[in-house]
């Protein structure tokens, strides 16, 4: 996801997770600036310019790298966390018959809207899922990063027959680089730990994050060039309209914003930080339940 948020969104009496916000927000904004219902990073080759226009471009170019390496003989999919359903739909019509999972209500519902009897949307987590069905591949596109590991790959020995296949898209922390200023994604140390416990033949490990990294500089440039100045002008007129109330919002929530300023405001969700403290990667494995003792 690439933008990520943070706290809890209070609607009513029911709260909504920040993630899930979050992930509403990013399609609203995509669509309106990019023209592009995907919800991940793009994929950024030597002579592709890094600009905001050619952002969808990138992200259609990260799909494609999905779809070229679907191993030959796979037709059943099962694509967890699938956003807004914009992957979905290209395999769809790449020929693959493809089910969703989605926590999100918001994001099960445009699936449905958008592909209809095309697809089958389970609304659930990955940790919480119950299937009637088996498939030949399990595919995680950037939705890795928020299933718990070991559930996650027990969910795979459950939805795959022998010989079946994972397939991951998604960045990794590199070890002890902390989660500030760029939080998300697992270990990539403790990743490779636990699925080495798992009968999982890797067949591809491919490190693209040198090309998905600009993405950050793309959303940097959003944040100087909209965020930040509708902040300040936002700002500047309640304060000047309601400054009572504006003090006590600032007393109550100077944790949160001092948060929030710290993180997307202080110039340092960069491709360089990403670079840094991420390692974005392309995973293939074939499931061999044959070797399970």
């Amino acid at each position: 996801m690439i933008i990520p948020t943070h706290g809890i969104f209070i609607m009513g009496n029911n709260k909504v997770s920040s993630k899930e916000a979050g992930l509403e927000i990013g399609l609203v904004l995509g669509r309106f600036l990019f023209n592009t219902d995907h919800l991940h990073y793009g994929y950024w080759p030597d002579d592709l310019p890094i600009k905001p226009s050619n952002f969808k471009d990138a992200q259609d170019l990260h799909s494609k790298l999905i779809l070229d390496i679907i191993p030959e003989g796979v037709q059943t999919i099962l694509d967890v966390g699938s956003g807004s359903g914009g992957l979905a739909e290209k395999m769809v019509l790449a020929g693959y018959q493809v089910d969703c999972v989605s926590p999100s209500e918001y994001m099960a519902d445009r699936i449905e809207e958008n592909l209809g009897d095309k697809v089958r949307v389970f609304h659930s987590t990955c940790e919480d899922l119950i299937l009637d069905d088996t498939y030949d591949m399990v595919l995680f596109s950037e939705s890795f990063q928020y299933v718990n590991i070991l559930k996650a790959l027990n969910q795979v020995i459950t939805a795959t027959e022998s010989n079946g296949y994972l397939l991951i898209c998604d960045f990794f922390r590199k070890p002890n680089t902390g989660k500030r200023p760029l939080g998300g994604g697992h270990n990539w140390q403790t990743f490779q730990d636990k699925i080495s416990e798992f009968p999982f033949q890797q067949l591809l490990n491919q490190d693209i994050t040198a090309e998905t990294a600009p993405t950050m500089d793309i959303f940097t440039t959003f944040i100087n060039e909209v965020a930040e100045p509708v902040q300040t002008i936002s700002a500047r007129y309640l304060n000047s309209h309601y400054p009572s109330i504006m003090k006590m919002l600032r007393w109550y929530f100077a944790k949160r914003i001092a948060k929030i300023n710290s993180i997307y405001f202080s110039g340092s969700l960069t491709s360089e930080t990403f670079n840094r403290m991420k390692t974005y990667r392309l995973l293939l494995y074939r499931v061999i339940l044959g070797d399970m003792e």
